[in-house]
């Protein structure tokens, strides 16, 4: 076989066959609805937090907000998407073809999986679940995927040409053809892998006004460009998930971006649990969709969630390094430190979006380029992130602990009421607060 054709990523086109207007133009309306039902149930559901009393103190301590915020603003979010869904199957598909169905057919365990992590994180916001809880449900939303057939295909774009190049340097037949139980197993572990792990990032990432809000709404505009792009050179057989990956993305583009002018700071909502998780969960889909494609595609799309991808890799790494669960809470994220160094919260929010842009722009060249080249630049500017980090302390820390006699409520930090003065820390510590009674500590 030609070295050349084992170095090709793929075919060679020379034009596409239809134009970024011809793809987005029918599935517009799905922006409009999701828009507009997420922008009107923001405040609506500020105002059923406010009454039944569904809001985030603070505690004094890990949260840095100093009044109570209304939760539930995750809800609007997905109902926004949930909207954008519903238009889609009112609208004609971009290519219309004999056989092809007149309107995108949305995989019914996209629905359920990601009402399943809306329930969860809802629940959470209101009652509080543990960590296990959270996550055996984030798995149930990754196995209700996968029973759909979304995602079982994951794996073969990778291992395709791995199977390729070694059968053919030992000469074996059947060059290329990898059992089909090999990539249903891994791609089941990788869909696994991925829900649980976006659902995750993102909810330790919500941790400043409008920052988790603002960073999905970055990648979600990089997704969009891949979808579309996608949409553009694809064939009659895969019309149906050409258009679902672009109506998916711009459901959850319109949903955030018209809740996040709510929850900039000062931020009058919070997402909670429930729109965090949702967000990761929506983020994780597409990364699974886009890695069915080809690896180049996936590639690009893990580059664009890269700040929360960031984020929990160090936080987990220094939870390990200094001895403590990993699902532990502390005030040492990466935009907790960007606050301790001396910015505002704006100037960090502003700071983790302008990372955010970075990395949705060097996803999208990941398209365009040889992917050789783009992993060698990503590799170059992710490692120098990790080290810059390494260096400010950000996975070392100095930790002081705290017994407090009982957990904060109103009556320790009610209006009007004054926190005991803790201990002292270094700017690079990190003050662990015990509770009397002993519970199991949310991600924060």
């Amino acid at each position: 076989m030609p070295i050349w054709l084992l170095s090709q990523a793929s075919p060679p086109v020379t034009t596409p066959a239809f134009s970024v207007d011809d793809v987005l133009s029918p599935y517009v309306f799905v922006f409009y609805a999701a828009f507009i039902i997420s922008f009107i149930f923001t405040p609506v559901m500020r105002r059923v937090a406010t009454y039944y009393g569904i809001i985030d103190k603070p505690d004094g301590v890990r949260k840095m907000h100093r009044k109570p915020v209304a939760y539930l603003g995750g809800v609007a979010v997905f109902l926004g998407w949930i909207s954008g869904l519903a238009m889609s199957q009112f609208l004609y598909m971009h290519r219309a073809a004999p056989g092809l169905d007149l309107h995108v057919v949305i995989p019914w365990s996209i629905v359920v999986g990601a009402t399943v992590i809306v329930l969860l994180g809802l629940f959470d916001d209101t009652r509080g679940i543990r960590a296990s809880t959270k996550i055996g449900g984030q798995v149930l939303a990754a196995v209700l995927l996968l029973m759909n057939g979304v995602g079982t295909q994951a794996t073969l774009p990778f291992l395709k040409p791995i199977a390729l190049r070694t059968f053919n340097w030992f000469g074996w037949p059947d060059a290329g053809i990898v059992p089909e139980w090999v990539v249903v197993s891994t791609s089941c572990a990788l869909v696994v892998a991925i829900i649980v792990f976006c659902c995750n990032a993102t909810n330790l990432m919500d941790g400043l006004d409008g920052l988790c809000g603002g960073v999905t709404t970055i990648v979600a505009f990089g997704y969009c460009i891949l979808a579309v792009n996608l949409a553009m050179w694809g064939d009659g057989a895969g019309a149906n998930w050409d258009a679902a990956r672009v109506v998916l993305a711009l459901a959850l583009l319109a949903a955030v971006v018209a809740f996040v002018p709510y929850n900039f700071n000062p931020a009058s909502i919070f997402m909670g649990d429930t729109g965090s998780m949702f967000l990761g969960f929506t983020c994780g889909l597409m990364i699974i969709l886009l890695a069915e494609v080809h690896s180049r595609w996936a590639l690009a799309a893990l580059v664009m969630f890269s700040l929360p991808i960031l984020d929990t890799s160090l936080a987990f790494a220094r939870r390990y390094v200094n001895g403590r669960p990993l699902f532990s809470a502390d005030k040492q994220h990466l935009h907790h430190q960007l606050v301790a160094r001396g910015l505002s919260v704006k100037q960090a929010v502003i700071l983790s979006y302008a990372l955010a842009i970075g990395f949705v722009l060097l996803g999208t060249a990941m398209v365009f380029i040889r992917t050789r080249y783009a992993v060698a630049t990503y590799l170059v500017i992710f490692g120098s992130i990790i080290v810059a980090a390494y260096k400010m302390g950000m996975v070392h820390e100095r930790t002081v602990v705290v017994d407090r006699p009982k957990p904060f409520d109103e009556d320790t930090l009610g209006e009007g009421a004054t926190a005991k003065p803790l201990t002292p820390i270094d700017d690079g510590g990190v003050l662990e607060v015990r509770p009397a009674v002993a519970e199991e500590l949310r991600p924060v």
